[in-house]
């Protein structure tokens, strides 16, 4: 569910498709000149007949911005978005043609190719075989028999941390504004990769078209303080990837009416403000054994959600603090024979962490290289994130940030019992 009012200094880019039948190069994200990106115009005939005529039996998902259909195209496996008729989705769908085509990323769900057919453009785009991270997560809720391991989720949501943090490196920026699990697509080889760029805007200065684009995002990710164009900037993109690293943490959507509180910011940040760091944790399988992790993964979502965005870290940081903690937690991956543990960010096998009193005290491993290497990885994030030995002394903001925090608190609880709009009216004239 999307709500909109919003201004920044972004633009929505429309894509102008040239030539029929031709591929399109566009430039590699990052400004660097490698090989261009080949972006193909399809004839939309060829992905009706992919699609069987978009039958129910191909369709992979259905929401508000239309339909996604799997296909076969030229050998390939491929998604089909199929966008619900309207304007305003057909400006999304243009505008997502038009950032996908300039970028590329193994991050990404990239683009493929288009129909050049202004009144029903289809978009193609890599087909990813694992559903989304919201399935992964909520799927079954019941069942701790499919639940994530803590190596697989801390890699998951770095990287969904590198995808923003390549958007944001662009020249300009590239605003998401609509990071959330259902738009995380997990692919094969259980990779996440962030998809639907519909919402995304490409921040220039002095356009015009900025200035009329409305807030937009989905309600539980949607920053507070991003309630008029002019607000908007890359820390919204931060704060909406905090909600999805404590989605990620705890198991617990954004958003649930099963709950008190139903939202997970005004659950769980209290908590960890108190030290009650075990009690957001996923209850369907045992939280990181490493208190040191706990502690760190709890901390660099808090600090994602803070009210005052300014001291709300860049998605660089992001990177470097989880990129730190995934050399600490094993990946576990195995073939049907050989069952191992590894770190893959280290580049290397490791032996599963035994007790931490026999890691510590290097048994089995007689030089103990292996517990100076943890130790000292531990150390750099510690010091990165600034965590101290009491974490009401990390987690303490300034007196004016927690009546701030506490007024968002009482406006969302309003916002239970009031419509959008009015809320949206209230904040605007506080």
């Amino acid at each position: 569910m999307r709500y909109l009012s919003c201004k920044a200094e972004t633009a929505v880019a429309v894509a102008t498709a040239s030539g029929g039948g031709k591929n399109i190069s566009s430039a590699n994200s990052g400004g660097k000149q490698e090989k261009p990106v080949k972006i193909r115009q399809f004839d939309y005939s060829d992905l009706e007949a992919a699609t069987n005529g978009f039958s129910a039996q191909k369709l992979l998902g259905k929401g508000s911005h239309g339909s996604v259909y799997k296909a076969v195209v030229r050998g390939r496996r491929v998604a089909v978005k199929k966008p619900s008729k309207g304007q305003e989705l057909s400006q999304e769908v243009n505008n997502e043609i038009e950032i996908l085509s300039k970028i590329h990323s193994p991050r990404l769900v990239n683009l493929l190719g288009f129909t050049d057919d202004s009144h029903d453009r289809l978009m193609v785009v890599e087909f990813m075989s694992n559903g989304t991270l919201y399935d992964v997560l909520h799927a079954n809720p019941s069942s701790s028999s499919r639940a994530l391991n803590w190596g697989r989720r801390i890699r998951m949501a770095l990287q969904v941390a590198k995808a923003v943090e390549i958007l944001h490196s662009q020249k300009p920026p590239i605003i998401h504004r609509d990071i959330k699990s259902a738009n995380v697509l997990i692919d094969r080889n259980y990779n996440a990769r962030l998809g639907d760029f519909g919402l995304a805007l490409r921040c220039s200065v002095d356009d015009y078209r900025l200035r009329s684009t409305p807030p937009a995002g989905t309600i539980g990710y949607l920053d507070p303080n991003y309630v008029t164009p002019d607000n908007l900037s890359t820390k919204t993109d931060v704060f909406s990837f905090g909600i999805l690293l404590l989605e990620i943490i705890s198991g617990r959507k954004a958003i649930d009416i099963g709950h008190s509180p139903p939202s997970i910011v005004d659950w769980a940040i209290p908590l960890v403000k108190k030290g009650k760091i075990l009690s957001i944790y996923d209850p369907r399988t045992a939280p990181p054994k490493d208190p040191l992790v706990r502690k760190q993964l709890a901390a660099i979502a808090a600090k994602c959600v803070r009210s005052c965005r300014e001291r709300r870290p860049s998605m660089k940081e992001m990177v470097n603090w989880l990129t730190g903690l995934s050399k600490l937690v094993p990946l576990h991956s195995w073939n049907i024979n050989n069952p191992c543990l590894m770190v893959e960010t280290m580049g290397r096998p490791v032996e599963y962490r035994r007790s931490q009193e026999g890691s510590h005290r290097g048994e089995h491993d007689p030089k103990g290289t292996f517990s100076r290497d943890v130790m000292r990885d531990s150390r750099k994030v510690c010091s990165d994130l600034g965590i101290r030995s009491n974490l009401m002394e990390l987690m303490a903001e300034t007196e004016a940030e927690s009546q701030i925090w506490e007024e968002d608190s009482s406006a969302r609880r309003r916002g239970r019992n009031q419509s959008r709009s009015e809320l949206f009216t209230e904040k605007a004239l506080s």
